[in-house]
């Protein structure tokens, strides 16, 4: 997989996918949860870092964002913060391995959708990810 726009089929029942950004500085993270949520019948864009998160965002519209917290540069908070400055109701979940109930609070406070705890289960992500969808189609 590479770190832009991946293609994938539609599913034959489906006229139109929700498009997901997923944004880790980790490559084998990063296409991980591509490639699942792919198979999951989602359009994917990826992204290593923030700032190449924002470039994205500046130019398609998104569904839902996943990020992870802990990036170099610009970490998933600030790119959570200027995702809501470019679409105030994308719902975006933040992934980390380092939780803490300030972070989670912190998070919330800046306009996440929720944050998940890494290593993930994928069937709680997944869970999530419906959620979000449900929530961020409600405001849309």
């Amino acid at each position: 997989m590479r770190s832009g726009p991946t293609e994938t089929k539609c599913p034959p029942d489906s006229t139109q996918r929700e498009h997901v950004l997923v944004i880790d500085d980790e490559e084998d993270i990063r296409e991980s949860l591509a490639e699942i949520l792919s198979l999951e019948g989602y359009e994917i864009t990826t992204a290593e870092s923030g700032a190449t998160a924002i470039e994205r965002a500046k130019l398609a519209r998104f569904s839902l964002v996943i990020t992870d917290l802990k990036m170099p540069g610009m970490d998933g908070i600030e790119v959570l913060v200027r995702l809501k400055q470019l679409h105030p109701d994308l719902p975006v979940i933040v992934a980390t391995g380092y939780a803490s109930d300030e972070t989670a609070s912190r998070c919330r406070r800046e306009g996440a959708y929720d944050y998940i705890r890494k290593p993930f289960d994928l069937d709680d992500l997944l869970r999530l990810i419906t959620q979000a969808l449900q929530a961020g189609r409600g405001t849309r």
